[in-house]
């Protein structure tokens, strides 16, 4: 017998070829009966689908080893172990007709006793408390006497299952495949499925996925129908969605799609076929993939990069000119930008302040060097920080498994909130629900500070119970009982109808009795809050009048509320209110000074509940609640959402 050597190439095409020879005198007389004689010919075995890897390169795992079994009339003829990146031989013998057989990914024997029938029929079992089935490929091909080459293609044992959660309302925390067969025929099956039962395989999330999420599980084939369940949460309820696939079929591709649909969370799968050449890697591999060429990148000042898992660090004032270059055997492309929390459509990201180009590549000792583009706008006042996924691959490749993480620093100006009585109050009145209209502390000075240079814009503005839209408190306005044409909210809780930002809700009744329990006057000294805080009080009336654009009248006064435990400070102006059907263009700046709470219970038709604090120029008077006219106008402190 003579060896027939195994190379590897980088296409991902394996080629088998030797010289065959003599191995023994009965197979001298096979070869003499076929015509063969005794000269030597060459023969090949081209197998594809195979994974590729650099030549010379040690197998990583055993998804490069392929294992080829030959059975004949007589049975087992011979096992051949051959490491796809350090050729070993395997026998091949002309003259008489042989099954090849060739498994790569997992381990299987044969036994001389074991006829191909029984062979044939080899089966792999999950392993007990796996997540996902095996990967493996497998092929087999007959080979006949008078054959001098053949050619068969690996083919995956296995069916994939993709996640798109592009359009998915819910928080997903885990799936779970609830009766997975527990094992396959290693090769393409002629007869029933084994029945050694199902398995449970789940998936947990540390962070809800929001784009398309690859290989989240192997499956081995199936007759039956196979249950998934997506678990997660809407709005904080707890729900878990079903999906059903028909029947499940090797080497296809199944994506489960979350989505909402009028009104109802909803999944479901398509199929299509696993193109051949895909990665074999189910989740990122930065020290293996793509990753970011230090050298060729260009981070410009304030930007830092933690190069071995792959995370950019941006500023809250954005990057201008920013460079992320990688080298690879080939071009590389950008295959999605994922936003955590958004889904976000590669031609939509400038939509996002971010703009993604590509420069021409270029060819280097190293290898093709492919740039990208970056620019982040500065962040707008009041932002969270923020993170993009930018999902890399090679140019020939159908799907992405590499990616960088680009975090962006939150807002250096962040909504001002103080925690009193123990609850955390917005530092100032509401203005709207736009986060970019709040009030917000000027680089350098404090609250105070901000009160005391520009009281009249620190009072926030007046509101009808119920609705977000705003009225300035110096400005004259037409007698209108229904400013915005907007339906009142009872109670006052809806994004719809909030003059407040996202996070935050108008105080409740309750909230303001906590910070000043019944009976509790408010006047130069302290008292105790419903918490138990005690509170220094103290109103401040600032030098000089009110000055606004429309030279109302008034002077400028605030109740400073202190914290002996925390020092925290929480100032609350005396700007006044303004009644229904009123043409007043003052509303009293200095004088009292009215908060609407939430809601009307006990209030009769068409008033709701405030909390006023009626100095009447003086400097001390109970904190009451009182029934207000809806249609009259108060000012919102808003709260902070647990």
């Amino acid at each position: 017998m003579t060896n027939n050597i195994f190379k590897a190439k980088k296409t991902g095409v394996f080629v088998l070829m030797g010289m065959l020879g003599l191995a023994a005198c009965a197979d001298k007389e096979e070869m003499s009966m076929a015509g063969g004689g005794n000269e030597e010919s060459d023969f090949s075995i081209v197998l594809r689908g195979m994974p590729a890897a650099p030549a010379g390169a040690p197998a990583a795992s055993g998804q490069e080893a392929l294992t080829v079994f030959q059975f004949g009339p007589e049975g087992l003829f011979s096992k051949n172990v051959i490491n796809s990146y350090d050729p070993e031989g395997i026998n091949l013998v002309k003259g008489t007709t042989r099954t090849l057989y060739c498994v790569s990914g997992i381990d299987i024997d044969a036994s001389e006793e074991m006829t191909q029938a029984e062979f044939a029929l080899t089966a792999v079992t999950t392993e007990e408390g796996a997540t996902s089935a095996p990967l493996f490929l497998s092929a087999c091909t007959q080979i006949e006497a008078s054959q001098m080459n053949c050619e068969l293609t690996m083919k995956r044992g296995v069916a994939r299952i993709d996640l798109d959660a592009r359009d998915a309302d819910m928080e997903i925390s885990s799936i779970t495949v609830d009766d997975a067969p527990a094992s396959t025929y290693v090769f393409a099956r002629e007869s029933a499925m084994p029945d050694t039962g199902s398995t449970v395989y789940t998936y947990e999330y540390a962070q809800a996925p929001t784009g398309v999420e690859k290989g989240v599980f192997m499956i081995f084939e199936s007759d039956r129908e196979v249950h998934v369940s997506v678990h997660g949460s809407v709005e904080g309820t707890e729900i878990t969605v079903p999906a059903v696939i028909e029947s499940v079929e090797r080497n296809k591709v199944y994506t489960l799609r979350v989505y909402d649909k009028n009104a109802t969370v909803k999944a479901g799968f398509t199929m299509s076929d696993w193109e051949e050449g895909d990665s074999f890697n189910g989740a990122p591999d930065t020290t293996r993939g793509l990753c970011i060429d230090p050298e060729a990148s260009v981070f410009p000042e304030g930007v830092t990069v933690d190069y071995v898992n792959q995370i950019i660090e941006i500023p809250d004032s954005g990057v201008k000119g920013m460079k992320i270059a990688f080298a690879s055997e080939m071009r590389v492309d950008i295959d999605t930008i994922c936003y955590s929390g958004e889904r976000v459509a590669i031609d939509s990201i400038e939509a996002k302040h971010v703009k993604f180009t590509a420069e021409k590549a270029y060819n280097t000792d190293k290898g093709v060097v492919t740039r990208f583009n970056v620019d982040i706008n500065s962040q707008l006042k009041g932002r969270p920080d923020y993170e993009m996924k930018m999902y890399v691959k090679k140019t020939v490749m159908n799907t992405s498994y590499d990616y960088v993480t680009i975090r962006v620093a939150p807002s250096r100006y962040q909504i001002p909130t103080v925690e009193l009585a123990g609850i955390k109050w917005m530092a100032f009145n509401a203005t709207s629900p736009d986060v970019d209209d709040q009030i917000y502390v000027d680089e350098g000075k404090t609250v105070e500070d901000m009160y005391v240079d520009d009281w009249v814009s620190c009072t926030g503005g007046l509101f009808q119970f119920g609705r977000k839209y705003r009225y300035i408190p110096y400005q004259s306005y037409n007698p209108c009982n229904d400013l915005g044409e907007q339906k009142q909210d009872i109670p006052w809780i809806h994004e719809s109808h909030m003059p407040c930002p996202e996070g935050y809700h108008v105080a409740t009744i309750d909230e303001w009795r906590t910070l000043f329990p019944e009976g509790t006057r408010v006047e130069i000294g302290s008292y105790t809050a419903g918490n138990g805080e005690k509170i220094n009080v103290d109103i401040i009336r600032l030098p000089g009048d009110v000055v606004t654009p429309t030279n109302v009248n008034g002077v400028c006064r605030y109740m400073k509320l202190t914290s002996e435990e925390t020092g925290n400070c929480l100032i609350l102006p005396l700007a006044g209110w303004k009644g229904d059907k009123s043409t007043a263009a003052t509303a009293n700046f200095g004088r009292d000074a009215v908060y609407w709470g939430n809601d009307n219970n006990g209030c009769w038709g068409g008033y709701a509940r405030a909390m006023r604090f009626m100095f009447n120029w003086g400097y001390s008077c109970m904190a009451e609640t009182f029934q207000f006219e809806m249609e009259a106008f108060a000012y919102v402190r808003a709260v902070k959402n647990d």
